[in-house]
């Protein structure tokens, strides 16, 4: 029996072998692939939700201030500026510390929610 029978014989034994961890291989790249799709997706909509709620606690603390500002003062006018003050004044500092405030966390907190493999013990 020369090499080159030997090693069609193999490959011919060990075709279904070789098809069926090839076919394994892909499902569960697209597992890891759905994974981590589901993650992003979760953290996304985790983070949509957390911003629009942070976005009603801050308008009517803005309108309490501008109320009890008004109140304090007498005129509305200095109550409504004075509230549009601080949001301005807010809204500065986020867009001058964007980067150390939002950017690198939501990176850092992406990039573990998608490579974290502690999980995938629990599977």
């Amino acid at each position: 029996m020369s090499s080159k029978e030997t090693f069609f014989s193999f490959f011919s034994e060990n075709k279904a072998l070789l098809k069926e961890y090839i076919d394994t291989r892909i499902e569960l790249i697209k597992l890891q692939a759905i994974r981590m799709l589901s993650r992003s997706f979760s953290l996304v909509m985790v983070t949509l939700i957390v911003a629009l709620l942070t976005l009603f606690v801050l308008f009517f603390l803005g309108m309490t201030f501008a109320f009890w500002i008004a109140s304090v003062t007498g005129s509305n006018i200095i109550g409504f500026a004075s509230a549009s003050g601080l949001f301005a004044l807010i809204l500065l500092l986020v867009i001058v510390f964007r980067r150390v405030l939002f950017q690198n966390p939501m990176i850092r907190m992406f990039l573990r929610e998608t490579m974290d493999e502690s999980e995938d013990a629990d599977y």
